[in-house]
């Protein structure tokens, strides 16, 4: 395999003075923008970012670039990656910025449930939140899933296949599949990653807690978290809540309190 050295530059830098942060800028030999992968510090917690320049590089290329910048960025906070999982796993999830979503499909879970594990509430259609058991969004040459990983008692987003997901053939109990959930569409132009590293007061390790998708027209905001009623909503639980209004993140009512975060709705 070609090093994706033979066809691009990078700098990293150490102090940019355009954003906050450290990061990893990509451009071809004629120097235009093709990719940029960051870390922001200006929150409680690092955020990473990935950006699509003018010109896009290979499938191959941009996952070697990701992961070695992520890498790098998570051992210049002094964040332990022991078995690089994190880092496999912060690099897939920004590696959707590289795609352009045609549709998303998934499994929902009921926001509330009666004996026998019988559905008896499900989010509206215009709900500001809505749990998934998985969501897939599909591309017009690829597709990337999202479901949630387990770290001792707490969850977090997962990017990174584990098994085989597939929607079940007749809706059941807690869970119906879905397909066309309006999620954002068409190229992604830019990904944020939150690595929680305040969770439960722990600073040397943390968990991809919400990721944020940005695109042309719409954004969308991933969220770990679990609804346990209609009105009680978990952060670090075992769904991935979404929301098409990523602002409104910041006035609804979670347990514990979530940590605001800054974001920068289109730009990098």
């Amino acid at each position: 395999m070609t090093d994706w050295r033979s066809l691009w530059d990078a700098v990293v830098a150490s102090d940019v003075s355009a954003r906050d942060g450290l990061g990893w800028e990509f451009t071809s030999r004629t120097g235009e923008p093709a990719w940029a992968v960051f870390r922001e510090d200006s929150g409680p917690f690092p955020v990473f970012s990935a950006a699509r320049g003018h010109i896009m590089p290979s499938a191959d290329d941009l996952a070697a670039m990701t992961h070695e910048a992520v890498a790098d960025l998570l051992a210049a906070a002094g964040l332990a990656d022991q078995h690089g999982w994190i880092t496999e796993n912060i690099s897939a999830a920004l590696l959707l910025a590289s795609m352009s979503v045609e549709s998303w499909e998934g499994v929902e879970w009921a926001l509330e449930s009666g004996p026998n594990d019988v559905a008896t509430a499900w989010a509206e259609p215009d709900a500001a939140r809505t749990p998934y058991a998985w969501l897939r969004a599909i591309g017009t040459d690829a597709s990337a899933e999202v479901s949630v990983y387990q770290d001792d008692a707490l969850f977090g987003l997962c990017f990174i296949p584990t098994v085989e997901l597939r929607l079940p053939e007749f809706d059941s109990g807690s869970l119906r599949s879905r397909r066309g959930i309006p999620l954002v569409r068409g190229p992604i132009n830019q990904v944020k990653v939150v690595y929680d590293t305040v969770v439960e007061g722990h600073h040397d390790a943390g968990l991809v807690s919400e990721v944020l998708l940005h695109g042309d027209r719409a954004s969308t905001l991933l969220i770990a978290a679990e609804a346990y009623s209609r009105h009680e909503w978990h952060l670090f639980d075992e769904s991935v809540v979404a929301l098409t209004e990523p602002t409104t993140a910041d006035s609804l009512a979670w347990i514990p309190e979530r940590h605001r975060w800054r974001r920068t709705e289109g730009g990098r």
